[in-house]
């Protein structure tokens, strides 16, 4: 039971890659004659996410051997071989190169000619949208859902990526097998609530069909994270197997007290 919620907390990733890549399917079905449909911010910012999640992905796989390694020891809490090791790594490697090309594509003339402004190019971007995290109307309740998930998104990321054990666990409850590698989820749930927020402020949410499948993948999240946490009701395991996360209770609960928000309504 104990391994049957793990796994079910981790599938939480499905349902915001499925908006991600969900929304790019849209938006290239009615891009009939140019690329101008899937160039908009929101497709953009996505297309790098899933590039970034599944080059991360491929890469995690291929050294999940030396990344998950128990100090001290010769053995490791995730090794990946043969057939399985090259089938994730090009399920995620197609994914990240699909992803790249359609961005590569849609970009203005002028800047898709000259590939060495990209780095620029998006660099610029991430900063803008961090100095832009921040609600525009604090008195907007989905607003501020919104722009307090991706922050908390984009904290979860960073904990799993560069704080140590039990820290690092806290985000995903997935001990140190998958533990780093969620921090790609986050990432991905972070970019969706960005521009959730940014389609909050323009009064978009609730029109544009692109935007309610993304806040459907946010509360997909929402909902099989929490169905993975029950297991500390019907885990007869509970608390001995929890040991990682019984470290630090109150870390828990706050992680947890900010992905419930994923499941409030976007009605105000």
């Amino acid at each position: 039971q104990h391994q049957f919620f793990a796994r079910v907390g981790g599938m939480a990733a499905v349902p915001l890659i499925v908006g991600g890549f969900g929304v790019l399917a849209c938006s290239a079905s009615r891009a009939t004659e140019s690329w101008e449909q899937l160039g908009t911010p929101t497709c953009r910012r996505h297309n790098l996410a899933l590039m970034t999640t599944g080059l991360g992905g491929a890469l995690w796989t291929y050294f999940a051997e030396t990344v998950t390694k128990i100090p001290g020891t010769g053995t490791s809490h995730q090794v990946y071989t043969g057939a399985m090791k090259w089938g994730l790594m090009g399920c995620y490697g197609s994914g990240a190169v699909l992803a790249a090309t359609v961005w590569a594509k849609s970009l203005p003339d002028d800047v898709r000619s000259n590939p060495l402004s990209w780095p620029g190019r998006i660099a610029d971007g991430v900063s803008k949208s961090l100095v832009s995290l921040a609600p525009a109307n604090k008195d907007d309740p989905v607003n501020v859902k919104y722009a307090l998930l991706a922050t908390s998104f984009l904290a979860f990321t960073g904990m799993q990526t560069v704080c140590n054990m039990p820290i690092a666990v806290m985000p995903s409850w997935l001990s140190r097998r998958i533990s780093r590698k969620f921090a790609l989820v986050t990432l991905l749930g972070a970019t969706t609530s960005f521009d959730l927020k940014e389609a909050a402020e323009s009064g978009k949410l609730l029109v544009e069909s692109n935007y309610r499948t993304l806040s459907k993948g946010v509360k997909g999240f929402g909902a099989l994270y929490f169905a993975g946490r029950s297991g500390v009701f019907f885990d007869p395991s509970f608390p001995e197997h929890f040991g990682v996360v019984n470290q630090v209770p109150g870390l828990a609960v706050a992680c947890a007290l900010m992905v419930a928000l994923t499941l409030r309504s976007d009605e105000k």
